[in-house]
């Protein structure tokens, strides 16, 4: 098989106005020790010099593509990217994310190990500065670390934080005949997709952190923030879902962190949608208390839980 026109991997970066992390990005992707791969940049309407940075760092890789597109959000340019890719599996990887060199590679022996699986996914680290990188909390045994295995239960797996990012997780194209990324949303993607995926498909998982996520930069959606944002139909998956319990947990998680910056940003008609539509006994007490809690009261507890972060310090709400 020509390996140029049909790699193993199909690597997609969609990218917008990120020319001070995409060489870092692109020189992740080219350090890898699975060297059997494409790279498809869809360049989202770049107003900086993201292009030219993007070129750069490609200039000495052959089986890369880039696209040029007027701005039309995340969902599109992954789909776009998808859509014209040659490989046999697909990697997202954003643009201000790194991988460590095992990442592919690591993958690679989930997709031999695992032939039951569609999805395969690493754990992940958060960055916040050269000194401030966390692990984030799993619902996931710690005996389980730097093992390989087959996730059983997506949506329970998930009760904290989530076991895989996009930046950490690959999957079989042919998925790809019957889901996609909803281009009409443009918060949360990542967990429409996952809805999408992980109620028909399987994940084969290794414990151990093996992509990089940088937080607090321009131009993410988590820091921008939720307010006039388009979001997942939760209704509609606990609705097509209607025995899935742990599902129903996963959904009334997100719509507990949804309600409670929907009240922060004094959005009385949207907080008020997501507190009718959960389940209370699914949150834990102190969830269940800071919903309930003054405005005032939780703008310190988010000024707090920033300040210890930098310590490397998280506080949570995930255990009454």
């Amino acid at each position: 098989m020509d390996k140029l026109n049909h790699p193993f991997f199909s690597v997609i970066i969609p990218l917008y106005n990120k020319e001070q992390y995409i060489q870092d990005t692109i020189k992740s992707v080219l350090k890898q020790s699975f060297k059997d791969f494409e790279i498809i940049i869809v360049n989202d309407g770049s107003t900086d010099n993201s292009l030219e940075k993007s070129e750069t760092a490609l200039s000495n890789f052959e089986n890369y593509t880039i696209i040029n597109q007027e701005n039309k959000g995340l969902s599109s340019s992954r789909n776009k990217g998808i859509s014209i890719s040659k490989g046999q599996i697909i990697a997202l990887l954003d643009a201000d994310d790194l991988w460590h060199e095992l990442f592919l590679e690591s993958i690679h022996e989930l997709y031999l190990s695992f032939p039951e699986a569609s999805f395969y996914g690493t754990d992940y680290l958060e960055k916040y500065s050269e000194t401030n990188i966390l692990e984030t909390k799993k619902n996931i045994t710690p005996k389980l670390n730097n093992t390989k295995f087959l996730i059983k239960d997506f949506f329970l797996a998930n009760k904290f934080q989530s076991i895989i990012c996009q930046s950490s997780m690959a999957f079989k194209k042919e998925v790809t005949e019957t889901i996609s990324f909803n281009e009409t949303i443009n918060y949360a993607e990542d967990v429409d997709f996952y809805l999408k995926s992980f109620t028909r498909y399987k994940l084969a998982y290794y414990y151990k952190p093996l992509s990089t996520i940088l937080n607090n930069i321009p131009n993410q959606i988590t820091k921008i923030g939720i307010k006039n944002k388009t979001l997942p139909n939760l209704d509609f998956y606990e609705k097509n879902n209607p025995n899935n319990l742990s599902l129903k947990k996963y959904l009334d998680f997100k719509r507990y962190m949804y309600a409670i910056q929907y009240k922060i940003n004094r959005d009385k008609v949207n907080l008020k949608y997501y507190t009718n539509n959960l389940n209370y006994n699914n949150l834990t007490l102190k969830q269940r208390i800071l919903l309930r809690s003054p405005l005032l009261l939780l703008k310190t507890i988010k000024f707090i839980k920033k300040s210890f972060l930098k310590y490397n310090i998280r506080l949570t709400s995930f255990k009454s």
